[in-house]
C-alpha cells in the first residue's frame, strides 16, 4: 500500500534516486491537490538544488528522506553492508583459490627476551643466513 507523503511548502527534502549512489536535496514548491472521479490525490512539485524548474515527486523513481540523521543512518547502514558482501565474497574466492586460510604461524621465539646473549643464526627465506641477539 502507497503511503502518501506530507510535506510543507518550502521544506526540504533529500532524494536518492533509484540505482543510484548520490543524494539530490530538494525543495517543496507546490503542494496540487487533484479531484478526479476515481478520488483524490496529492502532487508535491520539487525544485532540484541548482535548477530553477519545478517537477512532480515520483516516489517510485526516488527514495525521499526529510530528516538528514535518518538519511545517514540508512546510508551508513548501507554502505556497511555492501563492504560486508564484498568482503565475504573476497575470502570465498581466496578460500576457492588457496583453501581454507588460518592465521600465520608465530616465528620461533629467537628474538623473545632471555639472559642467555648467545646469538642465535637464522636462516632467511631466500638462504641467506644471518645471525641474531636476544638484546
Amino acid at each position: 500500500m502507497n503511503t502518501t507523503p506530507s510535506f510543507k511548502v518550502g521544506q526540504v527534502i533529500f532524494l536518492i534516486p533509484k540505482g543510484e549512489r548520490r543524494v539530490v536535496p530538494a525543495q517543496v514548491t507546490e503542494e496540487i491537490l487533484r479531484r478526479t472521479m476515481s478520488g483524490e490525490e496529492i502532487v508535491w512539485m520539487l525544485r532540484l538544488a541548482g535548477s530553477q524548474k519545478t517537477a512532480p515527486l515520483d516516489p517510485d523513481a526516488a527514495e525521499y528522506f526529510t530528516d538528514v540523521d535518518i538519511l545517514r543512518d540508512v546510508m551508513i547502514q548501507r554502505t556497511t553492508q555492501q563492504v560486508k558482501s564484498m568482503l565475504d565474497k573476497t575470502v570465498e574466492i581466496a578460500e576457492e583459490a588457496f583453501g581454507r586460510q588460518s592465521q600465520p604461524a608465530e616465528l620461533p621465539s629467537a628474538l623473545d627476551e632471555s639472559d642467555d646473549e648467545q646469538p642465535m643464526t637464522v636462516v632467511l627465506p631466500d638462504g641467506t643466513k644471518a645471525k641474531v641477539r636476544s638484546k
